[in-house]
């Protein structure tokens, strides 16, 4: 076996490095050109060549050779990256501390024990296709029987001036992820921006976020993704973006990025300004290009393939294009006047394509004819998950949605069937949902109603379990693997997530179902964990219902009966003006700086510090007022108005100490605990915000009365 390792920055005029094929007893079976990475073939086999390095290629030889080598095909993969294929999606995580080999997709001894000689930093130039050959970089020609192309698709960088200038990245490859990094290193970057508030733009606003360096997300919309989520949605999402730290400005209509005269490393001063034509300039030190996508598509053009009116190789329902012995799969190809951006339906494509080609009898049967389009991403640390039809491309139908504090759902229902769903935020029935947007479930006048007020279609206990769900029922939505083959897997052998992931290849794409593998194997599913200031404001809420109960409970403290008593020195916070006032205007000072959690909710403008880290202060505050309370009171109720004032005030703390307990807890409950949880919290938020307006009022007479009375 030869190896030739990749150098660490490859140009157009490197060698091709290529990890050879072996025969049985070990040895390369290469031609010794490892430069060119040019194989031997075995006599009496075809010569399959795929174009492309990424996800879909990898699915297309994963399916073909499942069962190991092929006794039809010599399998050969050019790829222009220098790394073998990789997860693409999660490329986010590399700087949460993810090695990078930890990425790739197989081992790269896989490749070897299929003979699959994989081609890297090799791109493909052009395709004769009356000589069936392929022309890479060097000038290299490599004969095919059949041809794959599975090029993906680059990062689209609109027509801007400027966009070409030093500190302007595009987000699509680890190549890409390193020139990012090594920018914000040697540069000592600390603002940076991302144009797009898409999907894409999201994912490279936290890779910003990660490398330290303070960030915006510019946007055309008027909203974030409001064509998968709505205004309501949108809107949603972008309250979670910022209580991260990231500005988000939409309706920016960018006119040029200019570099600035004193914008060099020696100088504090930003080294690139946005300039907007309906905004003041933007000062920053990276800019990210993340507005989306478009097909690599140009070497079907150069050998005269059709493509689709908006880019993409044309194929039919076999993935066959215009040219018999030419398949085209992902992200580059127009299907039906469609260009598919999602995994799931690219690895659809891989099934249909290794199909045609597996049977040395003939095509095969299987036919790709649209695929599940849901997505459950996790975005800057929120879930934001799309399944079906979208509001954008929805002409009828009705909309019912759902809103608490912690995120935002819809469900698009047509004849009372559900069509289509978005969510931002937890979503533990997502599973469900999704396999009744595949089935077209009827959703009953009660299931609509249980949605709006508990975020459920279905009471506790009414969902069936996963382990109950129809054999062919879709748990990964990615590789499209049915419910009966991950239990033939666990009959086979397979306990746990990773093994499963290896026989069936279910949670090794997105992840989104694993929890739902982890409980049909019967395996722990991963700890919940409480969210960000989720322990400080549980025990400030249980300290709060303590001092609620004390307070109930005993009786007021007793004034000393003589000058002598020592008392008297304590009994002084009662006795003194000077001292009541001290109290007093000390617990209204809490009281007003925990008020600041509203305008961290609700205000757009007040952007400090994150939502966790204020929620979590308004309970320590809350708690300290109500020990500033008994200490201002001796633990008296007072009469008349007093009295109002201390009956409002210990409802108000009964409800927000009720609502803190719940929503410190909610992230670790399950099931129906959970559901009831979700019900139960924003009623009490909302108790615990109405019983709040008559506090001013109340607060006012007193110190009215207070200072009338006093001498």
């Amino acid at each position: 076996m030869t190896m030739v390792s990749p150098p660490s920055d490859p140009s157009a005029s490197d060698p091709v490095a290529v990890i050879e094929p072996v025969d049985d007893s070990g040895a390369s079976i290469a031609d010794g050109d490892s430069a060119v990475g040019r194989v031997n073939n075995p006599p009496a086999t075809a010569r399959l060549l795929i174009i492309g390095g990424g996800m879909t290629a990898f699915g297309i030889v994963r399916r073909l050779l499942k069962d190991g080598p092929s006794d039809r095909w010599n399998v050969e993969i050019f790829a222009a990256e220098s790394e073998p294929p990789y997860d693409r999606v999660a490329l986010s995580d590399r700087f949460n501390g993810r090695d990078e080999a930890s990425f790739e997709l197989a081992p790269r001894d896989w490749y070897q024990q299929r003979n699959v000689a994989l081609h890297l930093r090799c791109r493909i130039e052009s395709i004769d296709r009356d000589n069936r050959q392929i022309i890479d970089q060097n000038g290299h020609r490599h004969d095919y029987d059949t041809l794959v192309l599975a090029t993906g698709s680059r990062a689209w960088v609109p027509p801007i001036d400027g966009a070409d200038l030093d500190g302007v990245f595009v987000y699509r490859t680890m190549e890409d992820l390193r020139r990012i990094e090594r920018h914000v290193r040697d540069r000592g970057a600390t603002t940076g921006a991302v144009i797009g508030g898409g999907l894409l733009g999201l994912e490279a606003a936290a890779v910003l976020d990660q490398l330290g360096v303070a960030t915006s997300v510019i946007e055309r919309a008027p909203g974030l993704m409001p064509r998968q989520l709505g205004t309501a949605g949108a809107a949603r999402l972008r309250r979670h973006v910022e209580s991260l730290g990231i500005d988000v400005h939409v309706v920016r209509r960018l006119r040029q990025i200019v570099q600035n005269a004193s914008g060099d490393q020696a100088d504090d001063a930003a080294a690139l300004s946005l300039q907007f034509e309906n905004a003041a300039d933007l000062p920053t030190d990276i800019i990210i290009v993340a507005a989306g996508v478009r097909p690599h598509d140009e070497l079907a053009r150069s050998c005269g393939l059709p493509v689709g009116s908006r880019g993409g190789i044309v194929v039919d329902d076999t993935m066959r294009t215009d040219d018999p012995n030419i398949y085209a799969a992902g992200e580059c190809v127009c299907h039906r006047g469609v260009v598919h951006g999602l995994v799931a339906p690219c690895y659809r494509m891989a099934d249909v394509v290794a199909d045609q080609l597996r049977d040395p009898s003939g095509p095969g049967d299987d036919r790709f004819e649209g695929a599940d389009s849901s997505a459950k991403l996790k975005l800057l640390g929120i879930d934001v998950a799309t399944a079906g039809e979208s509001i954008g491309s929805m002409s009828t139908g009705t909309v019912i949605d759902f809103a608490d504090d912690d995120g935002y759902r819809k469900l698009l229902l047509r004849h009372g069937r559900i069509v289509g769903a978005a969510g931002v935020g937890d979503w533990p029935q997502w599973p469900q949902i999704r396999d009744a947007i595949d089935r077209g479930q009827t959703l009953m006048p009660w299931h609509r109603r249980r949605f709006a007020i508990a975020g459920s279609p279905w009471a506790a206990g009414e969902a069936l379990p996963v382990a109950l769900w129809n054999s062919d029922a879709i748990i990964c939505s990615c590789h499209r693997i049915r419910h009966d083959a991950i239990t033939a897997a666990i009959d086979a052998g397979a306990s746990d997530v990773q093994s499963i992931g290896v026989a069936t290849g279910a949670g090794t794409a997105c992840g989104s179902c694993r929890s739902l593998v982890c409980e049909l194997a019967g395996a722990p599913p991963a700890p919940r964990r409480m969210t960000r200031g989720g322990r400080a404001m549980l025990a400030a809420s249980v300290v709060a219902a303590a001092m609620i109960v004390i307070w109930m409970v005993s009786a007021p403290v007793a004034m000393a009966t003589s000058v002598q008593d020592s008392w008297r020195q304590i009994d002084v916070l009662w006795r003194s003006d000077l001292a009541r006032q001290i109290t007093g205007w000390t617990t209204l000072a809490l009281m007003a700086i925990g008020l600041l959690f509203s305008l961290r909710k609700r205000a757009g403008w007040f952007r400090w510090g994150s939502y966790g880290f204020w929620r979590a202060a308004h309970g320590v505050l809350g708690s300290a007022m109500l020990i500033g309370v008994a200490v201002h009171s001796g633990l008296r109720v007072g009469e008349n108005l007093n009295l109002a004032l201390s009956m409002c005030l210990m409802a108000l703390s009964v409800a927000g100490s009720a609502a803190g307990v719940l929503s410190a807890l909610e992230p670790r409950l399950r099931s129906s605990a959970a559901m009831r949880v979700r019900w139960l919290r924003p009623r009490l938020t909302t108790l615990h915000t109405l019983l709040f307006w008559p506090l001013p009022t109340l607060i006012a007479a007193h110190v009215v009365s207070f200072y009338w009375f006093s001498s």
